[in-house]
């Protein structure tokens, strides 16, 4: 299924609740799917940015009672008191740095499992090389910008592919994997 161009520029110009993302609607509805499979109990979204993002995961995680915690190096102007009032944890930390090893490890340790670690901020090759490695047997992992900053190739460690026909029908720039 090939989408129309306003699918595709929607990809600048989306939002969530009228807070700035860089998700398309296709991958809203594959994140769905997800948590309608997966029923995890918490989620590390990397690269806040705006917020939009995290804005939908915090409502998600208040419908289906999981926690959820963003993280960004600085703030780009995402609605960091708003979501900390709907219960998210905003972290501001250096993911490019490898003083984040340690901290991510004890955050990964302290929170409900199963838990998904969302690669989405400014080095996702990094990122994944970094953190999905302090994941537990079946916890599960996803990266954005697939195809564009983020190819199979960058899969190391692997990881088991989880809904990855339904990412290839609907052209989500988004893919998850379960760690085994």
């Amino acid at each position: 299924m090939k989408f129309p161009e306003c699918f595709v520029k929607a990809h600048l110009e989306s939002s969530f609740g009228g807070v700035e993302m860089s998700q398309t609607w296709q991958d809203l509805a594959l994140w769905e799917e997800f948590f309608n499979r997966a029923k995890v109990k918490s989620v590390v979204e990397l690269g806040t940015f705006k917020g939009g993002m995290a804005m939908f995961l915090t409502l998600q995680g208040i419908a289906r009672d999981f926690l959820v915690v963003t993280i960004d190096h600085a703030n780009h102007g995402a609605p960091k008191e708003q979501l900390e009032k709907l219960g998210t944890q905003v972290l501001s930390m250096d993911l490019l740095s490898e003083a984040t090893i340690e901290p991510m490890a004890e955050l990964f340790a302290r929170l409900p499992k199963p838990l998904i670690l969302f690669c989405d901020n400014g080095n996702k090759p990094l990122e994944w090389n970094r953190f999905v490695p302090l994941l537990s047997p079946g916890d599960f992992a996803a990266v954005h910008d697939w195809g564009s900053e983020f190819y199979e190739q960058n899969l190391d460690p692997t990881a088991e592919p989880f809904l990855r026909e339904e990412a290839e029908q609907i052209e989500s720039m988004t893919r998850f994997f379960q760690i085994q």
